[in-house]
């Protein structure tokens, strides 16, 4: 016979103030995107419109569109945040410096 102790499982996670909640990130989504269709601004308010490729089939052909999978609306501040985390993650990107000389 098997052991018939406890098997609840529990999950405790912390959180701190000032700092991102791991219980309220659970739903974060993952967005995929292609291409940014549309940007501008509504005073101090910036937008972007983020959108993905799509490969559909329609009767014997396969065909190829655009969809909108979010609208990103955030003040100038967090603009300027996202805007230097692409930055970095630019020059991460980069490949090292060659010792080489010509």
């Amino acid at each position: 016979m098997a052991d018939e102790t406890s098997t609840t499982l529990s999950e405790i996670t912390w959180s701190q103030a000032g700092h991102v909640s791991g219980i309220g990130s659970h739903g974060g989504p993952f967005v995929h995107t292609d291409w940014i269709g549309n940007h501008g601004h509504s005073g101090e308010v910036v937008t972007f419109t983020l959108e993905a490729h799509r490969n559909m089939t329609i009767g014997e052909k396969t065909v190829q569109d655009r969809v909108v999978v979010a609208h990103l609306l955030m003040p100038v501040h967090t603009m300027r945040a996202l805007k230097n985390a692409i930055e970095q993650v630019e020059l991460l990107l980069r490949p090292p410096a060659s010792d080489e000389k010509n």
